[in-house]
């Protein structure tokens, strides 16, 4: 198994299709969630394999597993290719016309559409009729992110599968052998957002270094309201990806704050930082810090769905600001 597969095999969504395939009632079409973008199309082509292996599972070694790692299996179609977006004329040519290619190797024909959660109405419609009444032997994976821009027309068609969130800790144990760094890799893992895809990014470019930096840095330096627009503006410059990375870091530096207010010191995580930590919690009161954490996470799961990443900034930093104040007065 590869790394993502290896992911793949901990989830209910890998049992559920195991034993679709042992009752022999594999789905006509599946939609995969998977919130970690950067392994989706990995995690697709995981659940592909486990359609068409040839031996019941990720062999690895069958023809169908050697050639859908490479994209190049006759009986297994990926959209769209490199460079290309998903467009309603795409989807029309695989309704119309490809799935009604018998398969040349296979029992059945696969089609992977990586990213549908990017499908406009037009696309979603013309897939729509082959969802309700699909040819013979023809099965349809949808991997996107999330399923809120998708019709629920569409979603009632599917079967549901869903890759998790994954514990740090259980990250950390699936990746150990492969980086030098076992610190690093600790505090990559803990800022990963519950995404191995996002770990080798992270570690590489030292991004992690650097959002804990600048977390401590807005802890330390902001102490008045016209200090949120200067770091407002540096956050709404951030992607996505980096913008979500930036809360990890900001939530565990919050998490490393209250056990050192409780004198928990052991449960301390960014330990080579613990002078800046101590010192900033000696301005900020647990309740404020234990609030702020709350928020965090629902600062986190509005930009996982694409939330507004301005007003998400500026909610967060107003309440480092007033929520401190707020519990010094009760």
């Amino acid at each position: 198994m590869n790394k993502a597969e290896r992911f793949f095999a901990k989830t209910a969504a890998y049992r559920a299709v195991i034993r679709d395939r042992e009752e022999g009632a594999l789905s006509h079409s599946y939609l995969l969630i998977c919130q970690d973008e950067a392994w989706l199309r990995l995690y697709v082509r995981a659940l592909a394999k486990l359609i068409m292996c040839e031996k019941g599972g990720l062999c690895g070694e069958c023809r169908p597993c050697r050639l859908i790692d490479k994209e190049a299996f006759t009986d297994c179609d990926f959209y769209p290719e490199d460079g290309e977006k998903i467009s309603a004329e795409m989807i029309d040519r695989i309704v119309s016309e490809k799935c009604y290619v018998k398969p040349l190797e296979s029992e059945k024909r696969l089609f992977c559409i990586v990213g549908a959660d990017k499908m406009n109405v037009t696309a979603q419609n013309k897939l729509l009729k082959t969802l309700e009444e699909p040819p013979a032997n023809v099965c349809i994976i949808l991997g996107s992110t999330g399923d809120y821009s998708l019709l629920s027309t569409v979603k009632s068609r599917v079967k549901r599968l869903e890759i998790p969130l994954f514990p740090s800790s259980v990250i950390y144990d699936e990746l150990e052998g492969r980086f030098a760094d076992k610190e690093k890799l600790k505090t990559v893992c803990d800022l990963c957002d519950g995404k191995p895809g996002n770990v080798e990014a992270l570690y590489a470019d030292d991004a992690a270094s650097r959002a804990l930096d600048e977390c401590i840095r807005i802890f330390s330096e902001m102490k008045k309201s016209p200090d949120i627009a200067r770091y407002s503006g540096k956050l709404v410059k951030k992607s996505r990806d980096e913008f979500l990375a930036f809360i990890s870091a900001m939530r565990l530096v919050v998490r490393d704050l209250v056990f050192i207010k409780e004198g928990v010191e052991d449960g301390v995580i960014n330990k080579e930082r613990a002078f800046d930590l101590e010192t900033i919690a000696e301005r900020y009161n647990e309740g404020a810090l234990l609030t702020i954490s709350s928020l965090l996470g629902e600062i986190a799961a509005s930009a996982e769905n694409n939330g507004n990443q301005t007003m998400l900034a500026d909610r967060l930093l107003f309440a480092l600001l007033e929520e401190n104040y707020r519990w010094q007065k009760l």
